[in-house]
């Protein structure tokens, strides 16, 4: 094409896309053709790094991770064992059977012997939020007493990994090697945490591998969150609103920092140079201090002098505006609900119902891509040693896909107003638009305990009751008789 040709081209194509045109008040826009994982490969540590300080320095993000891992994980991720004959039909006996030792394994569940299965949940579920992405390393040879299932978790930070090891020759990127179709492989893992005072891994372009273990990618399972795809490591939920709640959190300080200037008032004394004796003023004699209290009344000023404060104006009416609307953009950001953050529940419930709607379908979302990842695989992982150790035996004509089923029950959706709420449910019912069970089980119930409940049976008909006579009532009768 000549060069007429490609300015006509470019003519044309500005005129279809102005957003594609360059003005001067426009910030020119770089980096959008890398790849997922060349956008991510400078950017990732500092935006982990970011996460980790707001989530230790600033109460929004606290509350933020909180909300989050309340709505994915809550109390925990519950697994009800639903074991699956051929013909289709769930074998309760043997689901007793893997219950009570599903729970006994999630009383100890990590290598270290001291997490609950729930509290693993959340604290999987709070670094994937946080740093973008966790480590679960399977070990199915931990030492055990008799009676137990040598199979436990171990969770490794994304720290573990080192992101800055690459060598495209023999497939390592980013401390994962892949084969030709991005498929994991093996996982560089350091023996030692890298943040250890008294083990500092020096960072190189190819780490050493002398200070990591690689191991087999069946034995980890890598829960990340991804912007694109293919992406080998993922980035923080807070990375699109970070900038903004640094800001929250820099202007929060300075009102602050302007509150305590208020609070220590301070006045400077004015002195007019029109009063006969203004040089005769000694002005080294130092600071002359006034006792303030209510109604104090001050009557020790020289001739031509006057009082004027000295410190900020009052705080910024409209600060809490600003603040407020703020926060919103962060909860939008984020897929968290604005009145949980800030905590302030405002307008009326089909408002707060709205906003409640629209939480929950981020929730669901994160919800199942944990659940699939995480619960399930733990799941399977443990049925697989409960088999293989004979712990645990399958009923004849059973495959371990049908023993291995489950059923996993999230939190419970949140009541706004539990009148409403209940009046909706009991007429969803009664239209026949889902059955009592699905509520039962939609507020918290065990679907073991439940069933449609029959009618309950009218009550028998009152029966006639003689009256009881007063005897003087009889003594009268008998006398009138």
């Amino acid at each position: 094409m000549s060069i007429l040709g490609r300015i006509r081209a470019g003519i044309t194509a500005a005129r279809a896309y102005e957003a594609a045109l360059s003005i001067p008040s426009r910030r020119p826009v770089t980096g959008g053709h890398y790849s997922p994982d060349s956008a991510t490969e400078i950017a990732y540590p500092r935006l982990r790094d970011f996460g980790r300080y707001l989530d230790e320095n600033h109460d929004l993000v606290v509350g933020i991770l909180d909300e989050l891992v309340k709505g994915v994980v809550g109390q925990g991720i519950v697994t009800i064992p639903k074991p699956r004959r051929a013909n289709g039909v769930i074998d309760e006996r043997f689901a007793d059977v893997l219950t009570d030792r599903w729970e006994a394994w999630t009383r100890t569940c990590d290598t270290t012997g001291e997490l609950h299965w729930s509290e693993a949940q959340r604290l999987i579920c709070r670094a994937w939020m946080r740093d973008g992405e966790q480590f679960i390393h399977h070990v199915t040879d931990y030492p055990i007493t008799p009676g137990q299932t040598p199979y436990r978790i171990e969770l490794l930070e994304s720290d573990m990994v080192p992101h800055d090891l690459r060598a495209e020759d023999t497939g390592w990127r980013q401390g994962i090697r892949l084969d030709e179709w991005r498929r994991p492989l093996e996982y560089a893992v350091y023996r030692e945490h890298p943040g250890e005072t008294q083990h500092t891994v020096a960072a190189s372009l190819f780490p050493s591998f002398d200070n990591l273990k690689r191991v087999d990618a069946a034995m980890i399972t890598h829960l990340k969150a991804v912007k694109r795809w293919p992406q080998t490591r993922g980035v923080t939920v807070l990375h699109p609103v970070i900038g903004r709640l640094y800001d929250i959190k820099d202007l929060e300080e300075s009102e602050r920092i302007k509150n305590r200037i208020l609070a220590s008032w301070t006045a400077a004394i004015n002195r007019s140079p029109d009063i006969p004796g203004f040089e005769q003023h000694d002005t080294n004699t130092g600071a002359r201090y006034l006792q303030m209290a209510g109604g104090t009344v001050i009557d020790s000023l020289l001739p031509g002098e006057s009082i004027t404060g000295v410190g900020p104006e009052y705080p910024n009416p409209e600060l809490n505006d600003y603040i407020g609307d703020q926060i919103r953009r962060v909860a939008s950001g984020t897929g968290t609900r604005y009145s949980s953050i800030s905590k302030r529940y405002e307008g009326n419930y089909a408002s707060q119902r709205q906003e409640l709607v629209e939480s929950e379908g981020h929730i669901q979302m994160r919800e199942d891509a944990y659940v699939q990842k995480v619960n399930r695989t733990v799941y399977e992982r443990w049925m697989l040693s409960e088999l293989l150790s004979g712990q645990t035996s399958l009923p004849p004509g059973m495959t371990f896909e049908g023993a291995a089923n489950a059923e996993y029950r999230g939190p419970i959706t949140p009541w706004i107003d539990p009148l409403k709420e209940v009046q909706a449910d009991a007429l969803a019912v009664r239209e026949k638009f889902v059955t009592r069970s699905q509520i039962q089980i939609k507020r918290g119930a065990s679907p073991e305990t439940i069933g449609d409940e029959p009618e309950p049976e009218p009550a028998p008909a009152p029966t006639a009751v003689t009256p009881i006579r007063d005897a003087d009532e009889d003594d009268a009768e008998e006398d009138a008789a």
